[in-house]
């Protein structure tokens, strides 16, 4: 931390770290919102990097966070939809999933910016399962098995995502741990 500017050392080099690890923390909350919590982390390394002139944060470990925010998205993406098909989904149920989670994004965006968007994406992929599924079946209790499936996934999606941001912060603090 030998290169902070003289303005911020009058506030102590532990309080500062502390700030910083508490701006990063709750950056990794905005995941919960469905925004990208691993963007805005990966964000905040490039600007510690830019006020310390690159000396602990370096170009290529911020290669290094984003790829670990790119695998973060990737999965996201795909763990809900993988996860539901592996309960016995068909194709008309995993279709479902992936339609009604961006719907029911959009549509709760609309009602309620932001958090309708979360919430929206889970109510979205759980009715997309149910009637995609239903659609194929005509049976409701499966169909309703593979909506709680596909809301699970969708919740064990964001659960690694977030956990995969964890791990970010830790390195960031890590590296950026005041000597």
């Amino acid at each position: 931390m030998e290169a902070v500017p003289g303005f911020l050392e009058g506030l102590g080099v532990w309080t500062l770290f502390v700030l910083w690890g508490v701006l990063l923390l709750t950056a990794s909350l905005l995941t919960y919102l469905g925004l990208g919590g691993n963007i805005v982390i990966t964000a905040l390394a490039v600007i510690w990097g830019l006020v310390t002139g690159f000396e602990s944060v370096t170009w290529p470990f911020l290669g290094l966070l984003v790829g670990l925010t790119v695998l973060g998205e990737v999965i996201e993406s795909l763990l809900g939809i993988v996860y539901v098909a592996k309960k016995g989904a068909t194709r008309y149920g995993v279709t479902g999933v992936f339609v009604g989670g961006l719907v029911g994004a959009s549509v709760g965006n609309g009602v309620i910016p932001v958090i309708g968007a979360l919430v929206g994406s889970f109510v979205g992929a759980f009715i997309g399962a149910v009637l995609g599924e239903y659609y194929r079946e005509r049976n409701m209790e499966p169909s309703l098995r593979i909506g709680w499936h596909a809301f699970m996934g969708k919740m064990a999606a964001i659960l690694v995502k977030h956990g995969i941001g964890m791990v970010m912060i830790w390195m960031i603090l890590k590296r950026t741990w005041p000597e």
